[in-house]
């Protein structure tokens, strides 16, 4: 890595900057930095850890952003993609986007019935992070299928033992004794135990070691004049491999960081086998923030700082040597312990339960000083029974105080924040000695082309408009977007392509599937607008970000030990008789359907107002095309509708009269009143969003004068106008609008918000619906708390199980994550 720190010192070297006020430019330089390139990091907490086929995932989504200050803000992203993926496809099986407000969304994915068991990766990016690389996106391995099934990570016996060393600092140095991180990897890519020997020239022995049980840990050696070294390591399952360590640099300096020895101080060691005494700067950053220097003066080659641990913030430190000229020669990272977590007190009404009895809980959270946190939260709820959790899998906690910061797949992060484990202050130390710092390097700050990625505020439809034939147009041409949603009005936008004839209308909002017709046209004059005839328009589609190359981790073996299996045997069959009554009512559903076929037409939810019996239905055919709009094709046909007024003007738009009732809307001009109300496709809307509706989209128009129909919206006459695009049984295999400057794509928005189900304990006898054996008992993604830090909620068990597991995650007002646990089991 040091190697690429290079193009920054030589930057304040040819600056002139001296060693006096080298700190200041540095400190200065990285808030400017700071302030244009925020650091965003998401995370995304799920309900349980695995799912079953044709299962539910239910997200709750958090996004904060880092700029260097005291506390975090919530992200100013809203689109956030979640894209699943299986491991051994390259495409998305599933992908949506969750709207993210003040840093937070929810949502939920529902899984494909085709899908097959195996292990699959849930990713979650902004357009922000998917251009800074694939290391900034979240990603959290689920199994998918019965969990008895659940792929095992193993390594095969011959040849998988990957071992990497790293100096301490960045280099070795003869004659200067060195720390030396090592961490061995398996063929999955998860961490590997294994023990070796270091030699010299391949004969003499200079030390054993022996790694953690993730693969990791250090040792120390003081590197020779003229000397190869070399490791010979050897885990459980594979052969004896060498491993050629580092070239010692004949001349340097080497940087030592210890935080482990003294309860309250820090001691920084820097030592040189160079033989002049030199002045060089230690450098100090957390946060994003230029928190600490201190001017060291090397003299008989070594020099050792202590600073107390209170004046460092907790968690990731980067520490730089550096020489007079800015030059960065060692890096290290570092880590305080203990970091002061939010502390989450559950408190139930009963010791222990019968399966579907009530559960009443209180959640207290607070700091470590025992005051009440304000903030946002998520609580899943699930049958311990049924769903393994991993005691040390990622959480919200350590997800952005530790795997965020790390370049790669940080294995059990919760493992060096779990209070019980005697070894975590150390194993984290190994971590930091093996794991890259993705998230800040002195080459990206001395970049000055680097520019800053902005934040999406919305959804974005792009596209562009050809001349038929496929040639370039040759003047811009203005646009009219109509998205049409079951969720919301029409949106009618207006644009104008660039010179090649690309568009863009971005920082859009709309929900699930929506249809979206686009027009090109060139305008005559202010007033008028004429579609523009033998162009081709295409929108484009979404685009499938492929699967990131990353390591598939699935549910570690030892967990499952936890379930009850002759319980889960118990619950399938639950399930699949409950999937064959729910078969068997669709089959009866499609046999009642085919004996009416020939009696009635299909349900259509855009007339269910008037249960698709129209007083008066004028179809648009081919011929109709050439009318203006919708208005101006209505003029003269029905009896008793007037139109009035001009058809083609949008500044003074006509009116419309249905047996003496006037329609009008916010656009008219005319202010609301108790008259007939004008729809399209069931949703209400206005006569200039009519006009905006191109004739070719349109594919009926009914009039309702009939009382019993109008009585359902207050009495008044209505028309309504059908769209192609909102047929749901529509066939557009022959589409009419080819070369006649419109397009029509059908993609899907945010998604909707959908309340998860809880029973409330009441069945009726002798039906499958008697059976309770749900494995997600509770979740709920938008618990707030307020000054007093409390939270109560109720929820039944269901009836195979008595015991549960409690998982609320989030962030305090502060933006400071929050994570707790709680468990009553059998």
């Amino acid at each position: 890595m040091l190697r690429n720190l290079l193009s920054f010192g030589l930057l304040l070297t040819s600056l002139g900057v001296q060693a006096q006020d080298l700190a200041e430019k540095l400190q200065e330089k990285l808030t400017q930095h700071k302030q244009s390139n925020p650091f965003e990091k998401v995370y995304l907490h799920t309900d349980k850890s695995h799912y079953l086929l044709n299962d539910t995932i239910w997200i709750k989504a958090y996004g904060v952003l880092e700029k260097g200050m005291e506390i975090l803000q919530a992200t100013p992203t809203v689109p956030l993609y979640v894209n699943l993926y299986s491991n051994v496809k390259r495409e998305p099986v599933v992908q949506a986007t969750i709207k993210l407000e003040q840093g937070l969304g929810w949502g939920d994915l529902v899984l494909p019935r085709e899908l097959n068991p195996g292990n699959y990766s849930l990713i979650a990016f902004s357009s922000r992070s998917a251009l800074a690389g694939e290391q900034y996106l979240f990603a959290k391995d689920i199994w998918i299928g019965d969990i008895k099934d659940v792929f095992i990570p193993r390594t095969e016996l011959d040849g998988t033992l990957n071992v990497s060393l790293f100096p301490e600092g960045g280099d070795l140095v003869e004659g200067i004794n060195s720390k030396v991180g090592f961490k061995a990897t398996g063929d999955k890519g998860l961490g590997e135990a294994f023990y070796g020997y270091l030699l010299k020239n391949e004969k003499d022995t200079v030390l054993r070691f022996e790694s953690n049980p993730l693969g990791m840990g250090s040792f120390e050696f003081i590197p020779e004049k003229d000397a190869r070294y070399t490791a010979h390591v050897k885990s459980i399952q594979s052969k004896w491999k060498p491993i050629q360590v580092p070239k010692a640099k004949a001349k340097g300096e080497v940087l030592h960081v210890d935080v482990r020895s003294d309860e309250l101080q820090g001691i920084i060691e820097v030592n040189s086998n160079s033989s002049t005494d030199k002045n060089m700067l230690l450098v100090g950053i957390s946060g994003g923030k230029f928190f600490w220097s201190e001017s060291i003066k090397l003299e008989n080659g070594t020099a050792t700082i202590r600073f107390e641990k209170d004046d460092f913030p907790p968690g990731i430190t980067q520490i730089t040597l550096k020489e007079e000229t800015g030059l960065p020669v060692a890096e290290r990272l570092i880590y305080l312990h203990p970091y002061a977590q939010a502390l989450v007190e559950f408190h139930t009404d009963k010791v222990s339960y019968n399966p579907k009895e009530m559960v009443n809980m209180d959640i207290d959270v607070m700091d470590e000083f025992g005051v009440p946190v304000a903030g946002n939260f998520s609580v899943s709820i699930t049958d311990t029974k049924q769903v393994a959790l991993v005691p040390h899998a990622t959480n919200i906690l350590s997800h952005f105080k530790l795997g965020s910061e790390l370049n790669g797949l940080v294995e059990n992060p919760y493992y060096y924040f779990d209070l019980k484990n005697e070894t975590a202050e150390k194993d984290l130390d190994d971590l930091l000695l093996t794991q890259g710092w993705r998230k800040f390097s002195w080459k990206r700050l001395a970049d000055e082309r680097n520019k800053s990625i902005e934040f999406e505020k919305g959804l974005k439809l792009s596209g562009q408009v050809k001349q038929l034939g496929g040639n370039p147009i040759k003047e811009p041409h203005q646009l009219t977007m109509m998205v049409n949603s079951y969720f919301d009005f029409p949106q009618v936008m207006e644009g104008e392509t660039d010179k090649d004839g690309r568009f863009l209308f971005s920082e859009l909002d709309f929900y699930d599937s929506v249809s979206v017709f686009v027009q090109a046209y060139l305008s005559a004059d202010g007033n008028s607008k004429s579609p523009k005839k033998n162009n081709l328009i295409k929108l484009d589609d979404k685009v499938e970000k492929e699967r990131p190359e990353k390591v598939i981790s699935g549910i570690p073996v030892g967990h499952l030990k936890e379930l009850d299996f002759e319980y889960i045997v118990k619950v399938g069959e639950a399930r699949n008789m409950m999937e064959q009554f729910v078969l068997g009512q669709e089959v009866l559903l499609q046999e009642i359907t085919v004996e009416a076929s020939s009696l009635t037409k299909p349900n259509d939810s855009r007339t269910l107002l008037y249960q698709g019996k129209p007083d008066y239905s004028v179809p648009v055919t081919r011929e109709d095309f050439g009318y203006a709009n919708a208005i101006h094709f209505l003029r003269g046909r029905v009896p008793s509708v007037q139109v009035i007024g001009d058809v083609f003007s949008f500044q003074h738009p006509p009116t419309v009269l249905i047996r003496g009732g006037t329609i009008t809307g916010n656009a008219s001009g005319r202010a609301q009143n108790q008259s007939n109300p004008i729809f399209i496709d069931g949703q209400p809307t206005d006569v200039l969003m009519v006009m905006n509706l191109n004739m070719i989209e349109v594919e009926r128009i009914d009039v309702i004068t009939n009382l019993a129909n109008r009585a359902l919206i207050g009495g008044s006459a209505y028309i309504n106008i059908l769209t192609k695009t909102g047929n749901p049984g529509a066939d557009l295999l022959e589409d009419p609008r080819q070369g006649q400057g419109n397009d029509l794509l059908f993609t899907k928005g945010y998604l909707v918000e959908r309340e998860f189900y809880i029973p409330s304990g009441e069945f009726k006898e002798g039906t499958p619906f008697t059976q309770d054996f749900r494995s997600t008992l509770y979740w709920n993604p938008n618990l707030n708390t307020l000054e007093d830090g409390k939270i109560t909620i109720s929820f039944p068990l269901n009836q195979g199980s008595d015991s549960f597991d409690v998982i609320l995650e989030g962030l305090s007002s502060d933006m400071e994550p929050v994570f707790g646990t709680f468990s009553i089991k059998k």
